[in-house]
């Protein structure tokens, strides 16, 4: 394979001269990764001819080559010219979605030809050819921010599963809009806020089954008695030592939710820019801004690929998108000819410009906003939505954040600390520290020059395994 032609493994055995040898544990590998370029997710400058010791899934020593003793028997990996980040972290995104109308009758109703109910049992039943986009794209944790209960447990599976990322997942979201298309009479996607038990019931019962996190999808902020459930459904979940999680579009709705002590505020204010009452807001309460600038596009380019106007446009060279993804999308056409694809809409469509409609400048004026302001950022793709895939739609993300004027070096912050710490797992991994666990990845260019570098991924390290990523679909 071309990924390894870099990598010189050696297994010291015997005392052959390696300075600061000490006997390793015959319990717990220890491998040793040395010469690359290191960046460590703090922000803190890049080590140069680093050295990482990892024992039994976690670092041991992360420092400069020469400062960490190597033990006899190490597996010893040399990376020099290469370079090192944590693992990536998706912030955002939906395992009960597939990456088309499928899993969104809302959006566009093929459920004729993909009965709902028969596609969230898939879903639910088959959540490793995600777990594989996913490793395979250097994301080596993901925050499934609202879903069906099931979601929920995922959270124990993927931590027990040695070829998984880390996932928080919140399950089902509480709205004002009663009913959707996605909910199944078994299991909701949507719980409707229509009192204030309601609420006070829905996070002790999401809470008890373990769910990091209660999201409100979008706030009917003009209305008293909505807000009066909202925030006795907010009072609930700081009592269960739970945090909420808001979907917040208008920035009249963002900051109710901030009032009521948001600590993830998932997709950008769209309508106006951000005022120092939302900055003031934001900063109390500690809350994480993840933007999402690229994901209503997706829904563009999803519609495009069933109008048979062009395919949804898929960069992958390692082959990190699941065959059935890859089947469902590349058929799209079959649905030229569906209602809601009506003349009108296909004019909208042939007029969208992929190259330069990807997304709005509201959205990359808040972005710089909120960056300059000091507020937490993370990435989150909302991978799952009609037109962003699981998995590699984080390189376009990334790139747009840095469109917007986020530096390369700080996105790699965003992209790893900051989204460890939204899902509340900053004291286990998001910066290669020791003690933490061993998340990395590898890439053959420096990602602080240039964020898209990202995409010269050629291997993840997860909880201590190294592997190829054009291999982990094929594992």
């Amino acid at each position: 394979m071309k990924y390894n032609t870099w990598i010189n493994v050696a297994l010291i055995i015997a005392a052959i001269g390696v300075s600061g040898c000490t006997e390793t544990d015959p319990d717990k590998k220890v491998t040793v990764i040395s010469g690359a370029t290191l960046f460590d997710g703090t922000g803190a400058e890049a080590i140069q001819n680093s050295m990482v010791v990892i024992r039994g899934g976690e670092i041991d020593c992360v420092g400069k080559d020469g400062d960490c003793s190597v033990p006899l028997g190490a597996e010893v990996i040399n990376a020099e010219g290469k370079y090192i980040t944590p693992g990536l972290v998706d912030a955002h995104m939906h395992f009960f979605q597939t990456g088309f109308f499928d899993s969104r009758p809302d959006a566009m109703d093929i459920t004729n030809e993909y009965p709902f109910a028969e596609v969230a049992a898939y879903q639910k039943q088959n959540p490793q050819r995600y777990y594989n986009s996913y490793l395979c794209s250097g994301i080596t944790a993901v925050y499934d921010v609202g879903g069906m209960s099931w979601s929920i447990d995922l959270q124990e599976a993927a931590e027990n599963n040695p070829k998984s990322p880390h996932v928080a997942a919140a399950g089902p979201l509480i709205t004002p809009v009663p009913g959707a298309p996605f909910d199944l009479p078994s299991d909701k996607v949507l719980v409707t806020l229509d009192s204030e038990e309601a609420g006070v019931k829905t996070v002790q019962y999401l809470s008890a089954l373990g769910s990091t996190g209660i999201k409100f999808w979008t706030f009917d902020e003009d209305s008293d008695e909505y807000m009066k459930r909202v925030k006795a459904t907010a009072d609930e979940i700081r009592r269960q030592g739970n945090q909420m999680i808001s979907h917040a579009t208008t920035l009249d709705q963002a900051k109710a939710a901030l009032r009521n002590g948001t600590k993830l505020l998932v997709h950008s204010v769209q309508n106006t820019e951000v005022d120092d009452e939302f900055i003031k807001l934001a900063k109390e309460n500690g809350t994480y801004y993840n933007p999402t600038l690229i994901v209503s596009a997706g829904y563009m380019l999803a519609f495009r690929a069933a109008a048979d106007i062009a395919p949804i446009p898929v960069t992958d060279p390692n082959g990190c998108v699941d065959s059935k993804t890859m089947e469902l999308i590349t058929s799209a056409s079959q649905f030229q000819n569906h209602p809601r694809l009506s003349g009108n809409m296909k004019n909208r469509l042939q007029s969208f410009n992929p190259e330069t409609d990807m997304t709005r400048e509201m959205l990359l004026t808040n972005l710089r906003k909120v960056y300059e302001a000091g507020i937490p950022i993370v990435v989150g793709t909302d991978a799952g939505n009609p037109g962003t895939l699981h998995g590699i739609s984080i390189y376009d993300e990334m790139e747009y954040m840095q469109q917007a004027g986020i530096p390369a070096k700080d996105l790699i912050v965003m992209a790893t600390k900051n989204g460890a710490e939204s899902m509340r797992r900053g004291d286990d991994f998001g910066t290669l520290e020791s003690g933490k666990l061993a998340n990395l990845i590898l890439l053959e260019e420096n990602p602080a020059d240039d964020i898209s570098n990202m995409r010269s991924l050629t291997h993840v390290m997860i909880k201590g395994k190294l592997m190829d990523v054009g291999e982990v679909q094929t594992e």
